[in-house]
């Protein structure tokens, strides 16, 4: 078996109010640091996995993404990096 490592980010969609990006927003043009921008929240996840082939692991880590790391009402996902080890 091999290793990889996946680097996923997730976010709310673009229709989704995010309050904690718009307390961002209020608060960076209330101190005069920016404005007209806009501020969405994510995570950011990064994940070991073992498996035998690419096309497996890369199997798995959606799965994992679709079934557990967001919810797919409301988030979307994107896997930013990959890397074998």
């Amino acid at each position: 078996m091999k290793e990889f490592i996946f680097k996923i980010s997730t976010k709310l969609k673009d229709e989704i109010k995010d309050p904690e990006g718009e307390v961002v927003e209020k608060i960076a043009q209330r101190l005069d640091i920016c404005k007209n921008f806009k501020v969405k929240k994510g995570k950011f996840y990064e994940i070991s996995i073992l498996a035998n082939s690419k096309k497996e692991a890369c199997e798995k880590i959606e799965e994992l993404a679709q079934k557990i790391l967001i919810n797919p009402v409301v988030e979307v996902y994107k896997i930013e990096n990959f890397e074998e080890l």
